[in-house]
């Protein structure tokens, strides 16, 4: 009696449902972090994202060089667009130009290779143009991260220290303070602006701290829904074989295998 290869398939459809649902874990099992992206950008090409921020909040841009060189690239940043054709956002009459400039790490204010800007948001579809053209030879691996953010209390001191400082020049012609005075201002608002630089860095370090900790995360569990994976096909292929060359050695029957 042969054994029918249809016998099987109750079998096999049980494991394909147990691999599609553990599938669907692993699918699952990806966080909902906020990650930047990750960019190849050869010699002389440029690429673009867009990103939807809303009025209320403060646009943030951060770029961040992997490999590839020390961070000189072209960023231009424009917004709000309008949907244009087949759904795409394109700009507008009413489309500012935020930034057109080549951002190096060459001044004091940059950290390391990377990039940090903010601006303030009118509501809509805001667009980062990345470009590698002042490099020639080397492909750049880039870390854009545009998203949105509550408006910094940092600027808002800034500010309010720029009102201060401009109260006390108009006090200098009214009245005569002490020189050890203005010297001891300055260098207070020296301090304040070395301070709120130190607290960007710290946001800044702890948000790619944050992002890292996510990926790796999402690395971590996609290995091991991965490993369990495979080692229930393995199992599965093992037990396929065992039960169908005993079934195929019962159908046999007793026989002199002389």
């Amino acid at each position: 009696e042969k054994v029918s290869l249809l016998a099987m398939v109750p079998f096999r459809i049980e494991w394909c449902c147990l691999f599609l649902s553990l599938n669907s874990i692993l699918v699952r099992s990806r966080g909902t972090y906020h990650v930047p992206l990750g960019i190849s950008l050869p010699p002389m090409t440029e690429r673009c994202i867009i990103e939807d921020i809303p009025e209320s909040h403060q646009g943030t841009l951060e770029i961040f060089v992997e490999s590839g060189g020390k961070l000189s690239v072209h960023v231009v940043v424009q917004g709000p667009l309008i949907p244009g054709k087949n759904g795409i956002p394109e700009p507008s009459p009413k489309t500012i130009t935020l930034l057109d400039d080549i951002v190096t790490n060459g001044r004091e204010e940059d950290f390391d290779d990377s990039f940090f800007f903010s601006f303030p948001s009118r509501g809509g579809s805001y667009r980062v143009c990345i470009a590698n053209d002042m490099n020639r030879i080397a492909t750049k691996m880039v870390q854009v991260d545009l998203r949105k953010s509550v408006a910094s209390q940092n600027d808002k001191i800034e500010d309010k220290d720029a009102i201060e400082s401009s109260g006390s020049k108009d006090g200098k012609a009214t009245s005569k303070e002490p020189e050890e005075v203005l010297a001891l201002e300055k260098r207070i608002k020296r301090l304040k602006k070395s301070l709120h630089k130190v607290q960007r860095q710290q946001e800044q370090d702890r948000h790619r701290q944050a992002v890292h900790t996510a990926v790796n995360q999402d690395s971590n569990n996609h290995m091991v829904v991965g490993s369990l994976i495979e080692t229930l096909i393995f199992m599965g292929t093992a037990s396929f074989q065992v039960i169908f060359v005993r079934k195929w050695f019962a159908g046999k029957g007793p026989q002199n295998w002389a």
